[in-house]
């Protein structure tokens, strides 16, 4: 059977009809539960029974029967002597009843009344209530009607708490399932996922569940695409190496030859083009790989990290003569990451640091800071600063500062750095500093 679908509207107003249809029953159980202990004698009836001694010949056995109908206290008196010869009384009552026959009429006190009847021989003075009470002495004490008060109050209370429960908690699992639909956002959804009775937060889920469906494809596509980029990326960089290995065969033949200084020059600056090519396209690889990174939840010792990184970056300060230093300002102890593709970041900064530094007097440092949230590691050089259109669009794959492509300052090195600190949930800063150099922060959280 198919659930019906309503509004917010229409659910809030069906809350506020239950309270009142339920109220309404425990007027009907209070007033029922009243006639009851009536008809057993329990309470008093608030009506009044006028009991009249009309007659000299009623007997103080007729007075007595009768009496026994009626829940209320009563005291007959005998006219000739006034003494009690019948009862059914509290003694801290005794003197209204006195009060009563002393005066010869019905005598008030409060909401009680004391009603006098009278022949010849006797004089009958009921007692009466104009509210319920208890017939009980022991329990007259108590006051029915604020045993009634207070009785609605209690139900009334549980009839809205348990109506607003009820409303909150359907409201609540709602929630929920949006909550936890969003945090799996991406995955695939089945056909038979949980539906909403209201309408406005069925119409959500039905819009996130169908978004997560989109998202989930297009991960699947990203993932494909990626995937195929790294195989062509391979492939690239095999079919292109081959021909690389023969130039490079072939430049050594050519150094065998006895070649004239110009014919040297230019074999040289052939070697030097065939190593960047072959950088090159090892970075590319290292991007691709990156792009299929799923874990980076390994704990790391970052003393240990910091000592196996520096040995490798003071190897490419000593290959491109630079002067390096390495400053420690954290006593953070552990950290994740995925140290491979860390390391070759922080290593792509570092190379770019070192090639850019002033040629004069190469100066490169590393210095690794921490805030609430980040592990920082900074990598400094004395050279020229970023111009404006560098330090936007460094991070970006093949960027190039010369447009005749003549120039080192390709941006793959950097892009890959950004890519692996927003895989660890970081980022990556260029600054340039006034008249001191350039530094380029890599950020990573720590957890």
């Amino acid at each position: 059977m198919k659930n019906k679908i309503h509004s917010m509207k229409w659910r809030i107003w069906k809350t506020a009809f239950e309270i009142f249809i339920e109220t309404f029953l425990g007027l009907g159980l209070l007033l029922a539960i009243t006639f009851i202990l009536q008809k057993a004698g329990y309470i008093s009836n608030p009506n009044k029974v006028y009991l009249v001694l009309d007659s000299d010949k009623t007997t103080l056995t007729d007075i007595r029967q009768t009496m026994k109908k009626y829940p209320y206290d009563f005291i007959v008196f005998d006219r000739r002597t006034g003494k009690i010869v019948a009862s059914r009384y509290q003694k801290n009552d005794k003197d209204n009843y006195y009060l009563a026959k002393v005066k010869n009429k019905s005598y008030i006190n409060g909401t009680t009344s004391y009603t006098i009847s009278s022949n010849k021989l006797y004089s009958l003075v009921i007692r009466q209530n104009s509210v319920p009470e208890f017939t009980n002495p022991v329990l007259r004490k108590f006051s029915y009607n604020q045993i009634s008060y207070i009785f609605l109050i209690i139900y009334e209370s549980l009839i809205i708490i348990i109506a607003i429960y009820k409303l909150i908690h359907e409201i609540s699992k709602n929630f929920t399932a949006i909550q936890k639909i969003a945090l799996n956002m991406g995955n695939k959804v089945t056909k038979d996922y949980p539906k909403s009775k209201i309408k406005e937060f069925d119409t959500v889920l039905k819009q996130l569940y169908q978004k997560s469906n989109e998202l989930s494809t297009l991960i699947e596509t990203e993932r494909i695409e990626k995937e195929d980029l790294s195989f062509q990326v391979a492939a690239l960089s095999h079919d292109i190496k081959t021909p690389l290995t023969v130039l490079k065969g072939n430049i050594e033949l050519l150094e065998l030859t006895n070649p004239d200084k110009r014919q040297l020059e230019f074999m040289e600056s052939m070697k030097n083009s065939i190593q960047t090519l072959e950088n090159y396209f090892n970075t590319m690889i290292n991007y691709t790989k990156l792009l299929n990174l799923n874990s980076i939840s390994e704990e790391i010792d970052l003393n240990e990290f910091i000592k196996e990184l520096f040995l490798e970056l003071t190897d490419i300060a000593i290959v491109n003569k630079t002067n390096n230093r390495l400053k420690v300002k954290t006593n953070l102890k552990k950290f994740h990451a995925n140290v491979p593709a860390l390391k070759r970041a922080l290593i792509n900064i570092f190379l770019n640091a070192c090639q850019y530094a002033d040629k004069s007097n190469p100066q490169v440092s590393v210095t690794v800071t921490e805030d609430l949230k980040f592990l920082w590691f900074e990598i400094w050089n004395n050279g020229a600063p970023f111009s404006e259109e560098a330090q936007v669009n460094a991070q970006k794959l093949f960027f190039t500062e010369d447009k005749g492509r003549s120039g080192k300052h390709y941006g793959i090195g950097l892009s890959f750095a950004q890519a692996v600190a927003v895989r660890h949930g970081g980022t990556m800063i260029i600054t340039n500093l006034v008249n001191d150099g350039v530094s380029v922060k890599l950020g990573i959280q720590k957890f």
